[in-house]
């Protein structure tokens, strides 16, 4: 295929990708966004990524989990590096890996059927479709489109390779293995992967295969790998999570019954993609008669798949497409005890042999200047359902009242339009919707300590402290130190200074990484006049200074005298101005710290940002200043100091000397707030 033509094609997924989605960039974090980016200190510091293949990709929610998905967290690291806390830029990222992905399936498809014309219509359906959003507007689904770039580029080096002798060979092989292993960091779903090469081999390669077991042979590097990390799984990463699986509760025989109606569901969805939703209730049969023809029609698609699959081998493409999909499908069909019977993002790979049929029937049956218009016409319907479905996204209120509409009993839907309510100070609806999860799951431990908050926020101390208790019984040991200081938190406002030491120090006992605890023990030895104690605790808080050990006795001799002159109040202020005393003592490296002090509480203090920028700027952290003065003004666009500097320091305008360029700046650092 020439290579302009190729050019032609991505350029086209593209821009069919950008159209689709392009309402989504402006979109909010939403859902598990919260969880896994705005309240994940992991993926704060890039210097954090070696972390990312020791935890659990919840390691930043109370509940935590047991999914492993190390890429996926290196991605958010990596956008976090330059976004922060803005959407915009995880949307775009996740559209282009929607592109890569898209491409790829047409790579792959052309490879499968041949046919180019086919294969781009397929990748197109593919890249517009409606159920991707799950995938590719909700910035936490993008493990689906990793998983995918990873999986199939490891087929098309797979396939590349057996055309290829020797050393070239051995190359295209072991990048081949390389993207399986990424796979997996990505997706536990990648583990069938094997199987899909086996399948590969059998219908396009069992005649370079005399002996049964020779055809086992290419396969086995990727069935070496698939156990070992399985092994590791179960070892070292196997993660304690408070909750089982959702399906878990639901016997196998059950799950089996139901899979015909989980099938017909998605073939709905596939064929007129509406009333989409996040969290799907699946109706089960209960009268005999349902039963009975709910078997009958798993009797009927278990014939069908194994005809085509052992008895049409002539029909390659027909019979690994279908087993492509199988694969894919099967392990999130609810037969395995996962968290849903029914989920958009999890057709996402099985989807690509529906569209490759579509198109496969469109081409067959109608008239070139037919197919064409046909074409068109899915295409454009498919991407304005796409559009209409970012909208929904949009507002986290409209996005999770039709979750509630269409499944009532969609715990986190309300745990999680409970927070909506808490970010406008809305409490009262926030409580109501609350206890409507803990009435639904009454072990939601998220909905449990959200409650708490609320409770503690609104002066409700006894409240307050009675759920944290229950929260603490089955919180992860890993979150205890957390619990302990929110109950200690309680005790000081109340005024059981003594108390609160105790839950404090039990906290830092639990985890010692707390330095908002170490926080909490200054403000209340400030209050008892033991200056010197409290100086440590704020001391030992800003331990990741680079010259924290060195320095030590310059550091506590200058907060000693500090918190002399100031009262320690609300911790994101108080690390505010305490940057800005290092600033003016020319101690940049504690000044960068304490900014990012308070800004981890308050993201979106702008005047932190600003400051942090100036501490970088002196520092000779140019990039980092210049990214810390557009978040300032991404939160406030109306902040004229970060303005000012942007314009006349870093991008002065024409016939601004040097000169005055260095005034400026010398003023900026002496007016840090």
């Amino acid at each position: 295929m020439p290579k302009l033509r190729v050019l032609l094609v991505f350029l086209a997924i593209s821009a069919l990708c950008f159209i689709a989605y392009s309402n989504s960039l402006h979109n909010p974090f939403i859902w598990d966004d919260v969880g896994l980016i705005v309240r994940n200190p992991l993926i704060q510091d890039w210097h954090n990524w070696s972390k990312a293949f020791s935890s659990d990709l919840y390691v930043g929610t109370i509940a935590s989990s047991n999914f492993y998905r190390p890429i996926q967290t290196l991605s958010l690291i990596w956008d976090y590096h330059f976004w922060q806390l803005n959407p915009y830029g995880y949307h775009l990222t996740n559209i282009l890996l929607q592109i890569l992905v898209s491409f790829s399936v047409f790579l792959f498809l052309r490879r499968i059927v041949g046919s180019v014309n086919i294969s781009f219509l397929s990748a197109a359906l593919f890249s517009v479709s409606p159920l991707n959003t799950e995938a590719v507007t909700y910035v936490s689904g993008r493990a689906e489109m990793l998983m995918g770039l990873f999986l199939i580029s490891s087929l098309l080096l797979f396939i590349k390779a057996e055309d290829k002798r020797h050393k070239v060979k051995l190359i295209y092989l072991i990048l081949s293995y390389a993207a399986f292993i990424l796979a997996l960091l990505s997706k536990e779903l990648s583990l069938v992967f094997p199987l899909v090469i086996l399948a590969y081999l059998f219908y396009y390669c069992s005649d370079k295969f005399k002996k049964p077991l020779g055809i086992l042979k290419p396969v086995l590097p990727f069935i070496i790998i698939a156990l070992s990390y399985i092994a590791l799984r179960l070892t070292v990463f196997n993660f304690v999570t408070l909750r089982s699986p959702a399906l878990t509760r639901y016997p196998l025989i059950l799950r089996i019954t139901v899979l015909p109606k989980v099938i017909f569901t998605y073939f709905k969805l596939l064929i007129l993609p509406v009333g989409l939703h996040m969290s799907w209730e699946l109706i089960r049969p209960t009268s005999f008669f349902g039963i009975f023809l709910f078997w009958f029609a798993l009797g009927l698609i278990c014939v069908a798949c194994w005809r085509i699959l052992f008895y049409k081998r002539n029909t390659k493409p027909l019979c690994f497409l279908l087993f492509w999909s199988l694969a894919f499908f099967l392990p999130q069909s609810g037969i395995f005890p996962i968290n849903a019977f029914i989920a958009e993002h999890f057709i996402y790979l099985p989807s690509i042999s529906f569209f490759i049929l579509a198109a496969y029937l469109l081409r067959r049956y109608l008239r070139k200047e037919l197919f064409i218009f046909s074409a068109v016409g899915i295409i454009v319907f498919y991407g304005l359902l796409t559009l209409s479905r970012n909208v929904e996204w949009q507002d986290p209120f409209v996005f999770y009242e039709k979750i509630i509409k269409f499944s009532p009993d969609s715990f986190q839907a309300h745990n999680n339009l409970g927070l909506e309510y808490e970010y406008r100070n809305m409490y009262q609806g926030a409580v109501f919707e609350y206890k409507r999860a803990l009435e639904i799951k009454p072990d939601l431990i998220e909905a449990r300590s959200n409650l708490a908050n609320i409770y503690f926020k609104t002066g409700r101390f006894k409240d307050a402290r009675r759920e944290y208790n229950l929260v603490k019984k089955s919180a992860p040991l890993l979150k205890l130190g957390e619990i302990e200081n929110n109950l200690g938190c309680i005790y000081e406002v109340e005024g059981f200074w003594g108390k609160a030491l105790e839950s404090y120090q039990l906290a830092l006992k639990l985890d010692p990484k707390l330095n908002f605890t170490r926080f909490n023990i200054a403000k209340i030895y400030q209050a008892q006049g033991k200056l010197e104690l409290s100086a440590q605790e704020i001391f030992n808080s800003l331990s990741d200074v680079k010259d924290w050990r060195e320095r030590k006795n310059d550091y506590l001799t200058m907060l000693n005298k500090y918190l002399k002159s100031v009262k320690i109040t609300g911790a994101v202020t108080f690390y505010n101005d305490l940057g800005i005393e290092f600033a003016k003592q020319s101690l940049f490296q504690a000044a960068v710290v304490s900014f990012k002090r308070s800004l981890e509480l308050e993201p979106r203090y702008a005047d932190a940002c600003f400051n942090l920028g100036l501490a970088y700027w002196n520092l000779g952290l140019k990039r980092e200043a210049i990214f810390a003065f557009k978040a300032a003004l991404r939160i406030n666009p109306n902040h004229l100091k970060a303005k000012g500097f942007l314009s006349e320091v870093i991008y002065p305008v024409r016939g601004n000397t040097s000169k005055k360029a260095a005034s400026n700046r010398g003023l900026q650092k002496k007016t840090l707030k």
